[in-house]
């Protein structure tokens, strides 16, 4: 087994585009589904990157820079393509989005990357819908993708599928859900009955408890009766290191719901909280995270470059244009115009990127390849590497 820190010192040569972020096989898929504008891939494509910059909040405005430098250097590894790509401001606000995907198209825009809220992406995907113009958002909100919305960040499907397929290898077949009260909760849950149907797991409860100190204490008997009830062999906590979790896992260990008898799994990434990695209630518990190999190289690269650490959403703006990229490449080897199609967009071999492997489906969700890591007194240690291709059962 690797242990993994949330940042490795040891600096690993870059990859370059030419094997990383290309097409895999494209070829040898037939390719249907034409519903995009003509591109002719032998000039240079317009490409409109809209990021939050201009918000109001120094935090969106220090990712959009992130954003565009990472997006920079995937332009700058393109090798026999050109990309001309062009930033712009979308702030937090819809209507902003909605009139700078505007001024984009009239400009020439071919494909967009970004943006980053719901919101905006449902604004902007409004606007170039129309005009046959697909739009790479970052969001990772499975309710804005679909129709010409493809969504890069990593979904909560993904994971749980990923989670729940590798729960079934252990012998781990009945699990439940707990999550917080609201939205965000409620798209947990959607998340855990789309892997459930995806993998055969059998989905047998489900409880949710309010977030605060009061409402978690009152809730957790009632949720461990409910587990032990429906005698479920694995919980999956939606809830994230910086709220809820800490408190319902300790307390579900209080009411004899422990590690020793149920495997805890986690929808959110938990090595983002070192208080959490050493917490005793964790201690084995899983989750799930894009290829940490490559992940990590690509942040010591970004670094090196710019002399700061990368926001951990930076890597999707990379891999957006490595795509962008790749489709260019093929489009120009195959002599065809429809570079960006549903069709190509949505070619199951998929693209390697700085994240790993990922591919488009037909309801603009991805899926990744993610490695499942187990908490271990302080580390998060690889219990299974992320997969490098789609062959096979892809690692569920």
């Amino acid at each position: 087994m690797l242990k993994i820190r949330l940042k490795l010192s040891r600096l690993v040569a870059p990859f370059l585009l030419g094997t990383l972020a290309l097409a895999l096989s494209a070829c040898d898929v037939p390719v249907t589904g034409n519903t995009s504008a003509r591109v002719d891939p032998t000039k240079p494509v317009v490409v409109a990157l809209m990021v939050p910059y201009d918000s109001g909040k120094p935090l969106n405005d220090q990712l959009a820079e992130n954003l565009v430098n990472a997006a920079r250097m995937a332009q700058g590894d393109l090798q026999g393509v050109a990309i001309d790509l062009r930033v712009y401001n979308t702030g937090a606000d819809p209507a902003r989005a909605s009139a700078e995907a505007t001024r984009a198209i009239a400009e020439g825009a071919q494909i967009i990357i970004g943006p980053l809220f719901s919101g905006a992406t449902n604004a902007v995907a409004a606007v170039a819908a129309p005009r046959g113009i697909n739009v790479l958002s970052f969001s990772n909100n499975a309710a804005v993708a679909g129709g010409n919305v493809y969504i890069m960040g990593v979904n909560f499907q993904n994971i749980a599928t990923r989670l729940f397929g590798y729960s079934l290898g252990m012998g781990v077949s009945n699990i439940g859900v707990v999550y917080p009260e609201g939205a965000e909760g409620e798209a947990g849950r959607a998340a855990a009955e789309y892997a459930a149907r995806r993998t055969g797991v059998t989905l047998s409860a489900a409880a949710s408890y309010p977030l605060s100190m009061e409402g978690l204490s009152e809730a957790a008997p009632v949720i461990a009766d409910t587990m032990a009830g429906n005698r479920v062999q694995g919980i999956l906590f939606t809830d994230t290191p910086t709220r809820g979790l800490p408190f319902i896992a300790a307390a579900l260990g209080s009411e004899g719901i422990t590690r020793r008898n149920t495997q805890f799994l986690g929808l959110a990434r938990w090595d983002t909280s070192n208080e959490l990695l050493t917490q005793p209630s964790m201690q084995g518990g899983l989750f799930a995270v894009p290829d940490p190999a490559l992940t990590t190289q690509f942040d010591q690269r970004y670094l090196a470059r710019h002399g700061t650490e990368p926001h951990n959403l930076a890597a999707i703006a990379y891999d957006a244009v490595a795509a962008v990229g790749a489709l260019v490449k093929t489009a120009q080897a195959e002599g065809t115009t429809d570079t960006f199609s549903a069709g190509r967009l949505t070619n199951p071999n998929g693209f390697i990127g700085v994240n790993g492997i990922f591919r488009f489906t037909s309801d603009g969700l991805n899926e990744r390849g993610l490695a499942v890591l187990k908490v271990d007194k302080g580390d998060a240690v690889i219990v299974d590497p992320a997969p490098r291709s789609f062959g096979g059962t892809f690692g569920y």
